[in-house]
């Protein structure tokens, strides 16, 4: 019986499912010549090292926001020069939320009563998936780079307050990973910048998208 096939970068945090028709093969091919010399691997249904695989990646022709079709891989994908950009605060981010959710799945994970309200309200001040190929002025790099702002403190007044040994340890790991805000001057932003954001930026973006996806996981609980 035939089993997908998805190729990774580890490197670049991409991954595309192979498949036989004419816009696929053109993907491939044009990942085969972006990431020919990086940390590649075919990955079958049950691979093991599908757990390495985060939702940080770029899932190309995925119903995930801002992740290109095979056509747009293929063509003249306009968010390719930030998406192939190294993001080791996402990455970084990447481990502890993997821990944490390996931790509730194991139902090792031990959860105050209060803590789906504490996170609920974080998740009030955070909504981060932005495409690697939206166009930005300096208007939207200081909106974006104060939306940063606002989820970091969240973050910090949730660290400060009542919540669960699990949840508030994690909390305490996760703010030392994330930027701070002398990290990220905003005139910098700006002028790194144009047409895309700032790789600085959107790596930290990535970081909050993967903290948001957690977060909305306590919030069931």
């Amino acid at each position: 019986m035939w089993e997908p096939v998805d190729v990774v970068c580890y490197q670049c945090r991409i991954k595309l499912q192979l498949l036989d028709a004419p816009v696929p093969r053109e993907a491939w091919w044009q990942f085969l010549h972006e990431h020919a010399y990086h940390p590649v691997e075919l990955l079958w249904e049950h691979s093991e090292a599908y757990e390495r695989i985060d939702i940080d990646y770029i899932d190309v022709d995925s119903d995930i926001k801002g992740d290109p079709s095979f056509a747009e891989y293929a063509g003249e994908w306009t968010g390719r020069p930030l998406a192939l950009h190294p993001r080791p605060i996402a990455r970084a981010v990447a481990e502890i939320v993997r821990r944490a959710q390996d931790a509730m799945d194991a139902r090792e994970w031990r959860a105050a009563p209060g803590d789906a309200t504490v996170a609920e309200g974080i998740l009030q001040s955070m909504d981060f998936a932005p495409p690697p190929g939206a166009v930005v002025d300096e208007a939207a790099v200081r909106a974006r780079s104060a939306a940063v702002e606002a989820a970091r403190e969240r973050l910090h007044q949730a660290a400060a307050g009542p919540v669960g040994e699990h949840f508030g340890a994690l909390l305490k790991e996760l703010l030392p990973a994330l930027p701070s805000s002398a990290d990220l001057p905003v005139d910098e932003l700006v002028a790194e910048s144009g047409p895309l954001a700032s790789p600085r930026l959107w790596d930290a973006e990535r970081a909050l998208r993967l903290i948001q996806h957690l977060l909305n996981g306590i919030s069931f609980r």
